[in-house]
């Protein structure tokens, strides 16, 4: 379950999760963005374990050295509507499971098809990114050199969502569901109940 952050009260709950999160994955602390969609993730108990924002690309943000380098990415310039950066994604290590990892990734699934993303940007830790990339076939293309924030390794990423739910050989089979969600198979209705 999730829930959609739209109150002072709801928002300092998603800041002091994501300062616990940070702290533990040693990550910075940033505050939410103006115009953000920030989503807290939930047990089946209805504690927070999760979160993550959506912060629409706009082109006032392409100085912003905090997020992925997109000035010279001719897709989202020229689809900035449909191009949103990822960012405060993260579960707390108690909580850190493959179904947790299933459960962001359905919440992204179903922002992109509410909002038709185009492209999702984003800073993955190194080891995510290989995770993704090797273990569940992710096509996520790498758009600039990876940076490290301490003593970890990011890597500037790029998502086309397109492709990703047009393109599922590969998948496990339990991450194909995702990608027929955003496409409005439906075959997979009963996963998503």
């Amino acid at each position: 379950m999730n829930i959609l952050v739209e109150n002072q009260e709801q928002k300092e709950e998603f800041m002091t999760l994501w300062t616990q999160i940070a702290y533990e994955r040693k990550y910075q602390v940033t505050t939410l963005a103006e115009n953000s969609e920030a989503y807290l993730l939930k047990d089946k108990t209805n504690r927070s374990v999760g979160t993550i924002e959506f912060v629409p690309c706009d082109a006032n943000l392409l100085a912003i050295d905090d997020l992925v380098d997109i000035s010279k990415e001719t897709r989202i310039l020229q689809n900035l509507k449909y191009s949103y950066q990822v960012r405060k994604m993260g579960v707390t290590k108690e909580f850190g499971s493959k179904a947790i990892l299933l459960d962001l990734l359905k919440l992204a699934a179903m922002h992109a098809k509410n909002n038709q993303v185009r492209f999702y940007v984003s800073y993955l830790e190194h080891n995510h990114y290989v995770k993704l990339t090797e273990k569940f076939k992710f096509r996520i293309e790498k758009v600039g050199e990876e940076v490290m924030v301490g003593n970890k390794k990011f890597v500037p990423a790029l998502i086309d969502v397109e492709d990703a739910i047009e393109n599922t050989q590969g998948y496990p089979i339990y991450i194909k569901p995702i990608a027929y969600l955003v496409k409005g198979s439906k075959k997979v209705k009963a996963f998503f109940a």
